[in-house]
């Protein structure tokens, strides 16, 4: 009986809490309230898959996307004061606050969107240049710094290269100029050195000694105010590369290109300093595929690779230094060399006509530049070149040259050299008149001394005509 009563008690006490979450589901129910409405464009036009949000006071949103007639419903809203925003590609966001929503409302909410408004932002740099009268800013003037110089090869020859391809066809035999800080005959520094290169089309710049196409003038970085380096390596080898059509294997080839800048101040804001360094080691190699006679006088095929390696080191300081406010100094010097072993072989060329070449080259460079008033600057540049170019073969065999087949014996280049003093002096003033005209005058002087030694040829060569003839016998 009494086990009855209690089954009788609990069942009772869970119909009343089960009476209790279902009356209050119910109430909960009946007192959400829902947002409904359309979206359209200004034309009337339903939006489908727009996206409309609806945000309470305290930050919790709920969103519901557009069906095909462009019609929402949100749901489950707790009533009161939302913020309504609705987002659709190519179109305006809109926005409406204080929207009231409650369990009695019906009434749809509409929204029509506008057509966004195209923006176009354009940033205008300080360091663009502005209209101006002098020669180097004409129409076909090629300027390239920053980041423009990172285009540029590595590789000093292939930059060579590059810029004389850019800098166009040249007026005359010696092709193009080019000018290293204003000084010609020098050789172009590494990439990392460069602030700056100008590739002018201006033929009738008086300070041009020939016809200015072609003309490319490099500028070199200056020191800075703080410590600043970096370093650089290039690898290449034959597993790049393909197979030369005449050697019947791939042979090695390696390339190894290396080199650091470094920069500083000398003196805080008086002197500073740039230090730039090159090494390049090429191992190439060259083909020679002749058709030589063995010992019966047998014709046969030669084929053979032989190793030639180069080698090539530039080392430059450049040294900045202020006088004072109007006067300042710029001092650089440069040693760069050169070698090739293994030279003149290749092709019909044989193994044993090989000679060795080198060459070295100190340049300094000294300018100095003075404000004389506002209106006038005058720049003093001097520099002097030392170049020295040697050849080293064997000229005491004679030279065999068989057309179309071989070329044996020395390499007749014998113990030759040459030796090159240049100096140049420059003076140049510019003038500013009437604040629209600007006026440039100056002078250069160069000066060369050359000595040069040759023992070409001491050997002597004989050349024979080639093919194949029928064999003489006794009679």
């Amino acid at each position: 009986m009494n086990l009855s009563k209690r089954i009788i008690v609990r069942s009772f006490a869970l119909a009343l809490v089960m009476a209790f979450f279902v009356t209050t589901s119910f109430a909960q129910q009946q007192t959400a309230g829902t947002l409904r409405g359309t979206v359209t464009d200004e034309f009337g036009g339903a939006l489908v898959g727009a996206t409309v949000t609806a945000v309470n006071q305290t930050g919790v949103e709920k969103s519901a996307v557009t069906n095909d007639d462009g019609n929402f419903v949100i749901s489950g809203l707790t009533p009161g004061a939302y913020t309504v925003r609705a987002v659709a590609n190519g179109f305006a966001v809109f926005e409406v606050q204080d929207v009231d929503v409650s369990a009695s409302r019906r009434d749809p909410l509409d929204i029509k969107l506008s057509v966004t408004i195209e923006e176009q932002k354009v940033t205008v740099s300080g360091d663009q240049r502005n209209i101006s009268t002098d020669s180097e800013s004409n129409a076909d003037a090629i300027v390239l710094r920053g980041k423009d110089l990172d285009a540029l090869p590595d590789d000093p020859d292939d930059l060579a290269a590059a810029l004389s391809a850019l800098a166009g066809p040249s007026v005359g035999p010696n092709g193009g100029q080019i000018f290293i800080d204003g000084f010609t005959g020098g050789r172009i520094p590494p990439k990392e050195a460069i602030r700056e290169v100008r590739v002018s089309q201006n033929p009738l710049n008086a300070e041009n000694d020939r016809p200015g196409f072609g003309r490319i003038d490099i500028l070199t970085r200056p020191g800075y105010d703080k410590w600043r380096g970096s370093a650089n390596f290039n690898f290449n080898d034959e597993s790049m590369n393909a197979r030369n059509p005449f050697a019947p294997t791939r042979d090695s080839f390696q390339s190894r290109l290396y080199g650091f800048t470094l920069s500083g101040p000398v003196s805080a804001k008086k002197s500073s300093f740039f230090l730039d360094f090159q090494r390049r080691e090429v191992d190439d190699n060259d083909v020679v595929n002749a058709l030589v006679l063995d010992s019966s006088l047998n014709s046969v095929r030669f084929n053979q690779t032989i190793l030639q390696p180069r080698r090539s080191l530039t080392f430059s300081p450049r040294f900045d230094y202020a006088i004072n406010q109007n006067h300042t100094i710029v001092a650089r010097y440069t040693y760069s060399r050169f070698s090739l072993a293994n030279s003149g072989i290749g092709g019909f060329s044989l193994p044993e006509r090989a000679f060795d070449t080198s060459n070295s080259q100190h340049t300094f460079q000294i300018t100095e530049t003075a404000v004389l008033n506002p209106k006038v600057i005058n720049e003093t540049r001097f520099q002097f070149i030392r170049s020295s170019n040697d050849q080293d073969g064997d000229n005491a065999v004679p030279t065999v040259n068989v057309l179309d087949a071989f070329t044996s014996g020395g390499s007749q280049v014998g113990l030759s050299f040459s030796r090159e003093n240049r100096w140049e002096l420059q003076n140049y003033s510019t003038a500013t008149l009437f604040q629209n005209h600007v006026f440039r005058f100056g002078v250069r002087l160069r000066g060369v001394k050359l000595t040069d030694v040759s023992r070409n040829n001491f050997g002597g060569t004989f050349t024979f005509a080639g093919g194949l003839a029928p064999q003489l016998d006794a009679s």
